[in-house]
């Protein structure tokens, strides 16, 4: 787990720092060197508190990721726009943009890594985006055993498809798409559990 800097500035000028690096250069490019000297502090600062690279460039994301809960306004579609909307926000996002690709191929190495990206980014974000589901489910605009997690693997598989392999929008008309994959006819479409194999 990585530990704050003795002093918030401290971490604020590194983790600043790191996205400057990455928004410059992207991740492949990023070293410890590169943040040490733009932070202004000495590479054994940095080691002290961090493992290497990975975790910073993680920590540094992280710190600029947003992950709110999403407030019940009794509107479903309204609720899940917000949801979409946060989605679209924290996978285009410039420094996201350019490291994201090299993280990605570097998790499918490293569990280590993987399971920090997971707990510092997707965790509480998902909770809260199935808290809005589940409520919308409650009224009836999804089905009740929708399954929470596919429907944010789509909406963010597709965003983050189009960003870094087709090129497609990223724009309203997207969201509204996104949200009409799961809440047309009532959300007859939303992805639901798989139903149990039939008795024999």
């Amino acid at each position: 787990m990585t530990v704050t800097p003795r002093g918030p500035r401290s971490a604020d000028a590194i983790l600043a720092a790191t996205r400057e690096v990455l928004t410059e250069i992207g991740y492949r490019g990023l070293t410890v060197e590169a943040v040490a000297a733009r932070a202004k502090v000495g590479k054994a600062t940095i080691y002290r508190w961090w493992s290497g690279k990975e975790e910073l460039a993680v920590d540094a994301l992280a710190a600029v990721f947003e992950a709110e809960e999403i407030p019940d306004v009794g509107d479903s579609r309204r609720e899940l726009r917000r949801a979409v909307q946060m989605t679209m926000d924290n996978y285009t996002g410039h420094a996201f943009d350019l490291a994201l690709p090299a993280l990605a191929s570097d998790c499918a190495t490293d569990p280590t890594l993987l399971e920090h990206l997971r707990a510092r980014f997707l965790r509480r974000k998902r909770e809260f985006v199935a808290a809005a589901l589940h409520r919308a489910a409650d009224r009836g605009d999804l089905p009740s055993d929708v399954d929470t997690d596919l429907v944010q693997d789509v909406w963010a598989g597709t965003i983050v498809y189009r960003r870094v392999i087709s090129g497609g929008a990223l724009d309203a008309q997207l969201v509204e798409s996104l949200l009409d994959l799961v809440l047309r006819d009532g959300g007859a479409a939303a992805p639901r559990l798989p139903d149990p194999p039939s008795p024999r």
